[in-house]
């Protein structure tokens, strides 16, 4: 072969770089829109999960020690105000004191747009019976079923709203069990 018809070409040209560029920013525009309608409802699924599975956590944790293991929303830790805690309830009396090992606690502020749904559960978002200072509590006892302040049953149902005004809560029933809806 020729070296002279033999063609070396290194790189891109200008007009393949744009038309990859052009074909990169049509992806971009049509996904965006979606990903933008989506990432609302994530949060809202992913906070409503996160309840559950520590809630299932409380419940686990209470079998397995046999003892009380106390899920309160509202609690102050530390100077923080947390959307709720999961503790082992060493008294039994449904309130964090100091000593107590806290087993999980989050913030619903890391899940942006969500919070709890205050048309539903008197104001609050929450229908779990509150416990000596006020709090909504529930405790699961070492048999896996629940506990409320007053030491009988208990059951509630958080609910939770995201930006879009889509809502979802998770349900926990005087025999234990836990659910989405």
């Amino acid at each position: 072969m020729d070296k002279k018809n033999q063609k070396c070409r290194l790189g891109f040209t200008i007009v393949e770089m744009a038309v990859a560029m052009l074909i990169i920013v049509i992806i971009a525009a049509t996904v965006t829109p979606v990903i933008l309608r989506w990432l609302p409802n994530y949060r809202l699924r992913t906070a409503a999960r996160d309840l559950f599975s520590n809630m299932q956590l409380a419940k686990m944790n209470a079998v397995k020690s046999n003892s009380n293991v106390a899920v309160v929303f509202n609690q102050p830790i530390g100077g923080t105000t947390f959307d709720y805690v999961v503790f082992a309830d060493a008294n039994n009396n449904l309130e964090y004191d100091a000593g107590e090992i806290v087993i999980a606690r989050t913030l619903l502020a890391n899940y942006r747009g969500v919070e709890f749904d205050t048309a539903q559960g008197g104001g609050d978002g929450l229908t779990f019976t509150a416990n000596d200072d006020g709090l909504p509590a529930i405790a699961f006892r070492g048999n896996g079923l629940t506990r409320s302040n007053a030491g009988g049953f208990g059951a509630g149902t958080a609910f939770f709203i995201n930006t879009d005004g889509r809502t979802i809560s998770v349900v926990v029933s005087a025999a234990g069990a836990i659910r989405i809806n």
